[in-house]
């Protein structure tokens, strides 16, 4: 039987990572949350990731750098950009480079289909 697909959700809120987890639990996704870019890039070093979903603005290091350097480290990784900043210049950039942007407040069927789309989960 295969593994449910693994999701690593960054979010400096950890009550939307948990909202998330659970939410996509419930759809047969494993997920790791964590609460800031540099945790992200810890686990990513020891665990494999299906798909990732990143808050946009977090402090210290920001979503855009995250994804950005999981795209260098993981090429091909799905990646999708959680943000409340709906008019961020950052976002068509982001779209354009294959990159799926989820403006907060997110529904969880639009992360579910987003996933289950990029990685058959």
């Amino acid at each position: 039987m295969k593994d449910a697909p693994r999701i690593l959700v960054v979010d400096d809120d950890a009550g939307i990572g948990l909202m998330l987890t659970k939410a996509l639990a419930r759809h047969g996704f494993q997920v790791d949350a964590t609460t800031s870019a540099d945790e992200a890039l810890e686990k990513s070093e020891t665990t494999s990731y299906d798909a990732a979903l990143v808050d946009l603005v977090m402090p210290g290091r920001d979503g855009k750098d995250l994804a950005e350097t999981l795209r260098r480290r993981f090429p091909g990784l799905p990646i999708g950009l959680l943000t409340g900043y709906t008019h961020s210049p950052l976002i068509p950039a982001f779209e354009k480079s294959g990159v799926a942007v989820f403006k907060k407040p997110v529904l969880v069927q639009d992360l579910v289909e987003f996933l289950q789309r990029e990685i058959g989960g």
